[in-house]
C-alpha cells in the first residue's frame, strides 16, 4: 500500500486516529495492549511516519547540533562517537558542523542550526567571547559546552583539567633535566589555549625556568601552521630546543615532520610531548609522552547533560571535569 496515512493505520488497528497520535508522538498515556496493537499495525502497513510535520506539529525535532573547531582530529570524533552512542538510544540524531577555528564561520554554523529549530546544541568554541550563546538560551535551545569554556555565558560545561595537565606534562619534561623547552601553543583565543599556555607558565616559573620568547611559537592547533612556525624556529633561526611541547596532537604530528626533514631524531636530538595522544600512535616509533584525555568519556557525558537540558532547562547548571592521564612513553631523553 502506498501513501499510507495515520487514518488506515487507525482502521487496521480498529482504534481512533487520536490513539495513533498519541502512539507517534508519546505524549499521552496509552495502554500498552492498545500500543503494541498499533506498532503492529504501522509494521504491517508499512507505515512512515512524516517527521517533518510531527516536528511542526510538537515543536520537537529529535535533532541535536555538534560543532567541534576541527573535523579532521580524532579527539573530536572520539568525542561525537560518545555523544551519539547515548543520545541515539533515545532517537536523536545529530547534525555536524565544523569550524576551522574560525569564530565568523561558528557564529553562522550557530544561526543556521537555530533556524533547523534544532533542540539542542553541543559546541566546542572557537572564541572565549562567544556572547551568541546567550541569544540561543534565550530562543529556548539548551547548549552544553564540550572541551572548550566561554567567559560569561551559565551554561553546561565537559571539559577537561588543562592547566593541570600542562604543568604536569611541563612538569615531567623538566624533571627529566630539560631547560630550553619550547611550546607549540594552540588558539589563545580559546579557553584550552589559554589553560595549557598558563600550565606550562606556571610550571617553567615554580622552577625558575626563562621562559624564552623565540621558544614560545603559535601554532593555533593547526598542523600546517605549527609545521611553518617549527620549520622557522629550527631551519631560519638555527634554533634546536632540547624539547618541545605540543599543545595538541595535531600540531605535534606537524611538528613530527619538520624533525624527520631535518634528520632529528626523537629523542636523541629533540624530546617531544603532546596534549593528547596522536593518531595511529601504536604505529609510530618512538611513542610519544603525552596526556591522555578521555575523550568518548567527555562525549558520553555530554551526551547525557543535553538529553537532561532538553528535559529540564531549569536546573542549575554544571561543570563536569574528566580527568586525564599523563602517559609516558619514549620520546623523551634524559639529560644530566
Amino acid at each position: 500500500m502506498e501513501n499510507v496515512t495515520i487514518k488506515d493505520v487507525a482502521k487496521h488497528a480498529q482504534v481512533s486516529i487520536a490513539t495513533v497520535s498519541r502512539v507517534l508522538n508519546d505524549n499521552y498515556p496509552v495502554s500498552k495492549e492498545t500500543k503494541e496493537k498499533v506498532l503492529k499495525a504501522m509494521n504491517e502497513l508499512n507505515f512512515k511516519p512524516n517527521s517533518i510535520a510531527r516536528s511542526l506539529k510538537s515543536n520537537i525535532t529529535h535533532l541535536i547540533g555538534v560543532v567541534i573547531p576541527d573535523i579532521s582530529n580524532s579527539f573530536f570524533m572520539e568525542i561525537i562517537k560518545g555523544i551519539d552512542s547515548v543520545v541515539s538510544k533515545e532517537e536523536y540524531s545529530l547534525i555536524l558542523s565544523y569550524t576551522d577555528e574560525n569564530f565568523d564561520k561558528e557564529l553562522n554554523v550557530l544561526k543556521r542550526l537555530s533556524q533547523k529549530r534544532v533542540d539542542a546544541i553541543i559546541l566546542a568554541s572557537s572564541n572565549t567571547d562567544n556572547k551568541y550563546v546567550d541569544d540561543l538560551i534565550k530562543e529556548n535551545i539548551p547548549v552544553v559546552l564540550i572541551d572548550r569554556k566561554i567567559k560569561t555565558s551559565n551554561v553546561d560545561v565537559i571539559a577537561s583539567d588543562d592547566f593541570g595537565s600542562a604543568y604536569t606534562l611541563t612538569k615531567y619534561l623538566i624533571e627529566m633535566g630539560h631547560r630550553d623547552i619550547c611550546i607549540v601553543n594552540g588558539n589563545l583565543n580559546v579557553s584550552t589555549g589559554i589553560e595549557r599556555y598558563d600550565g606550562f607558565k606556571a610550571a617553567m616559573m615554580d622552577y625558575n625556568i626563562e621562559i624564552k620568547d623565540e621558544l614560545v611559537l603559535n601554532g593555533y592547533y593547526s598542523w600546517e601552521k605549527a609545521y611553518e612556525e617549527v620549520k622557522k624556529l629550527i631551519v631560519d633561526k638555527k634554533i634546536i630546543p632540547s624539547a618541545i611541547f605540543a599543545a595538541n596532537n595535531r600540531m605535534a604530528e606537524g611538528t613530527m615532520l619538520v624533525l624527520k626533514e631535518n634528520h632529528l631524531k626523537i629523542p636523541d636530538d629533540v624530546s617531544l610531548v603532546t596534549f593528547e595522544e596522536i593518531e595511529n600512535q601504536k604505529l609510530i616509533e618512538p611513542k610519544l609522552t603525552c596526556i591522555k584525555q578521555n575523550a568518548l568519556l567527555m562525549g558520553k557525558k555530554a551526551g547525557q547533560m543535553i538529553l537532561e537540558r532538553i528535559k529540564d532547562k531549569e536546573t542549575n547548571p554544571k561543570e563536569i571535569v574528566v580527568v586525564s592521564d599523563l602517559v609516558i612513553n619514549g620520546s623523551v631523553k634524559k639529560i644530566n
